[in-house]
């Protein structure tokens, strides 16, 4: 049984877990300075378990607004974290054009050159399927 972590304030939640080589994060709301640091530290505890295999972060936002600026550098920060522990993966399921924007900024700041539209799925199960996919087919 995975680890699950959460954590809610009285504008935004997360979720964090674990299935076998994806990192699954279902984030609601507005993220916060607080919020947005407890999921960095409670993220990195995850990732250092994956780290090792090459393994994907998929982030259910289908309720996600936005992150305020000072939370915006804390999940700039958990993404490059992640980079360096062995993400070699990332897709959504977003709808919110703020977040989408913000999303996009975070991993131009982190090099990734890829867009993306192309990370953005209809729901998680598709989400999970394609990276899957991308697991079995990429070589590392």
């Amino acid at each position: 049984m995975s680890q699950v972590f959460s954590k809610s304030d009285k504008y935004g939640s997360y979720q964090l877990q674990t299935e076998g080589p994806l990192l699954l994060a279902k984030v609601s709301g507005v993220i916060g300075t607080g919020l947005s640091k407890n999921y960095l530290s409670q993220l990195l505890v995850l990732a250092k378990q994956l780290q090792g295999s090459p393994w994907i972060y998929i982030a259910d936002c289908t309720d996600y607004q936005a992150a305020i600026p000072d939370a915006a550098s804390n999940l700039q920060k958990a993404y490059e974290e992640c980079l360096k522990l062995g993400c070699v993966g990332d897709a959504y399921c977003i709808q919110s054009p703020v977040g989408i924007n913000q999303l996009a900024q975070v991993r131009r700041q982190s090099n990734i050159q890829s867009d993306i539209q192309d990370r953005i799925f209809a729901d998680m199960d598709k989400a999970k399927a394609a990276m899957l996919k991308f697991l079995q087919d990429a070589v590392f």
